[in-house]
């Protein structure tokens, strides 16, 4: 039973702090798109070869820290995990695990405006609109998702405390 809970409680913070991340900054968190979204976002741009080359400069100067930011991510995310299910009642591990969550998504949220401003500095207004409207929010179903969690969180806890508590 106390797995159990653990167990929930680990969820609800995960879920919660992946939303939060992914709420933040572009479809795929700070981070953006990912790669294959990045792939095809530059792919629908019909960027001249000139365009293709300067873009690709400027991605590639960024590749080590985009790699070390979302290394700094996983870590942050894997450090959270392992105090929860360690020492979850330790209020000061918690808040400093948490910080680095936020710490590392804070990191990717920047990296990733500088080279998009960087990019989109390059465009025509034509491409910079293409860009914009291909910049859709995450799907619903990750709302959908924490919201079901929470709904069968509070059912358990309805069901074993009573619903007036």
């Amino acid at each position: 039973m106390k797995k159990l809970c653990y167990g929930v409680l680990t969820l609800m913070i995960l879920v919660g702090s992946a939303y939060a991340v992914a709420a933040g900054p572009g479809p795929g968190g700070p981070g953006g798109p990912g790669p294959e979204g990045l792939l095809n976002r530059l792919l629908s741009l019909k960027l001249t070869d000139a365009q293709k080359h300067d873009v690709a400069v400027i991605l590639k100067e960024n590749r080590q820290a985009f790699r070390a930011a979302s290394v700094a991510m996983f870590e942050a995310f894997d450090g959270m995990r392992e105090i929860m299910r360690n020492d979850p009642g330790n209020e000061q591990l918690v808040r400093q695990a948490s910080k680095k969550i936020a710490d590392a998504g804070e990191e990717l949220a920047v990296l990733r405006g500088k080279v998009e401003a960087k990019t989109l500095a390059l465009l025509t207004p034509e491409q910079r609109k293409t860009w914009a409207e291909e910049d859709v929010p995450p799907p619903p179903k990750n709302k959908e998702r924490f919201h079901v969690g929470h709904e069968l969180v509070n059912e358990w806890i309805d069901a074993h405390a009573g619903a007036g508590n």
